[in-house]
């Protein structure tokens, strides 16, 4: 059992940017991966992972959206059109914490604001701008297309992903724990308490069991 869960809560990370520090694992799902870049939201030791666009395409590479070849063109765009480069990361931002915004608020029962609807109908207007229909196969398939050398693509891919969740039917299985990171609960009876039980469940074990012991040494 241990091993099972090692393996899937702490799976080898084929590229970590910064190996000291990497970007959060945890959260199930490529979204909830990204929301929890941003740790201890409103705390004294808050930490933030994407502090500029070439972090924000290490994080895109690492976690799959792009692979090593486009990866490092978008890098070298960033780094001529650094103007541009950094409005796309404050869009990424801003699309992270209005997900973040979203999926809060149906949390705690609380209106979401409509400038929520607003940006985020902006950001898939423009990535839908970049689709288009054809055949593969015989078949229809939306694909994406002039996407070459274009610096917010990874922005667009990602703000289809999360347009996907907030309207499927997992949104109903997201939760927040108690280190403040979200994570998709997809266990069978939905009864899952902690983004990564070899983390945090561990933490909240090995506690309960300290002030068990100093409750019986008291006694």
């Amino acid at each position: 059992m241990y091993k099972s869960l090692k393996n899937r809560y702490r799976p080898e990370r084929q590229w970590p940017c910064n190996a000291a520090d990497p970007f959060p694992i945890e959260g199930e799902h490529l979204v909830l991966q990204f929301i929890n870049t941003y740790r201890n939201r409103g705390g004294v030791h808050r930490k933030e992972y994407i502090e500029n666009y070439a972090d924000f395409l290490s994080w895109c590479h690492e976690f799959g959206i792009m692979n090593l070849e486009e990866y490092n063109t978008l890098v070298l765009e960033g780094n001529c059109y650094q103007d541009e480069a950094c409005f796309v990361w404050q869009r990424a931002i801003k699309l992270r914490e209005k997900i973040y915004e979203y999926i809060y608020c149906n949390m705690r029962d609380k209106p979401v604001h409509e400038d929520v609807a607003d940006f985020l109908n902006e950001t898939i207007a423009a990535a839908n701008n970049h689709l288009r229909l054809e055949l593969v196969d015989n078949k229809l398939q939306v694909v994406w297309y002039n996407m070459h050398e274009e610096l917010a693509w990874p922005l667009w891919v990602l703000a289809k992903h999360g347009i996907a969740l907030l309207q499927s039917e997992e949104f109903g299985y997201i939760k927040k724990c108690s280190c403040g990171k979200f994570y998709l609960d997809n266990t069978r009876n939905k009864n899952r308490r902690w983004c990564n039980p070899l983390i945090c469940g561990n933490s909240v074990r090995s506690k309960k069991y300290y002030a068990m012991r100093k409750g019986m040494a008291a006694a």
